[in-house]
């Protein structure tokens, strides 16, 4: 099928297109999800390659990630590649489970908007405590709309619940950021060698054995990948060695998991955490 291109100036114009009723106009980032989706019931395609949403930007302690930014970009980036220094490696990681064949094309945006059960960039951007700016979010408290007024921040755990609504809004993702960790701030991703469907990464600070900023998202328990919130609440400022157990009993008696996946479960986030804080 042709679809039409439309190629706007900035991100203003291209979430009016987005917003237009017809003909029906959706996102074209790196192209990958529109390769897979060929009866896709659409007119018009918005190439928004040229809004420069391609770039990063350090801004006090907070990191921004352009939501056209590639999965090989991210890979190489020097606060979150794979190779580099610092908790945000694991974003790096997480993308390199890209295919080689995709990586130059998949985008950020796009790892989002298609994130599966157990999604490897997805589950690392998670314990990373990202969030997802987007453009064209109505703001139902003005009478008045203006594209100008439709910047939004949601925490990526939200979205990855509710997402799809906001888009069907005519909405645009421009950057996903993240808060910088400090120094001490240790992380780790890992898949579990019994059940390759379950992933996990992990971060959190420690001193004295007492953890701190506490972040463990898990792949593969759910139709999305998912935050342990129980489980950060419950070590947020503990000795990890005294309360993991107990905690991560919590949190299992909420997932309602079935026995043999629970226990899987159980072991990668026991070990991948008692590891880490070596």
């Amino acid at each position: 099928m042709q679809w039409e291109v439309l190629r706007p100036r900035d991100v203003f114009e291209a979430v009016t297109l987005l917003k237009r009723p017809s003909p029906r106009a959706v996102v074209m980032g790196g192209g990958t999800w529109l390769m897979q989706q060929p009866n896709l019931a659409i007119d018009a395609v918005v190439d928004v390659s040229a809004l420069g949403l391609d770039k990063s930007l350090v801004e006090g302690n907070l990191l921004r990630l352009g939501a056209a930014m590639t999965h090989a970009a991210l890979i190489e980036h020097s606060l979150v590649g794979a190779h580099a220094d610092g908790a945000l490696h694991i974003i790096g990681k997480g993308a390199r489970y890209t295919p080689d064949a995709w990586r130059a094309r998949a985008t950020l945006a796009g790892a989002i908007v298609t994130a599966q059960s157990a999604s490897p960039l997805i589950v690392a951007l998670l314990a990373c405590d990202a969030e997802v700016v987007v453009a064209g979010a109505r703001d139902r408290t003005k009478e008045i709309q203006s594209p100008r007024d439709f910047w939004k921040v949601i925490p990526l755990a939200g979205f990855l619940s509710y997402g799809h609504r906001v888009l069907e809004e005519g909405t645009l993702i421009t950057e996903v950021r993240l808060p910088i960790p400090s120094p001490d701030t240790r992380s780790a991703y890992v898949e579990s060698e019994h059940d390759p469907a379950l992933n996990l990464a992990a971060m959190f600070a420690i001193k004295d054995g007492i953890v701190g900023n506490v972040r463990v998202a898990v792949g593969g328990i759910a139709p999305k990948p998912q935050r342990l919130s129980r489980l950060e609440f419950g070590l947020e400022r503990k000795k990890l060695s005294d309360w993991l157990d107990s905690e991560l009993e919590a949190q299992l008696a909420l997932l309602q998991l079935a026995p043999a996946r629970e226990a899987h479960v159980r072991a990668l986030v026991h070990n991948t955490l008692l590891q880490l804080a070596q």
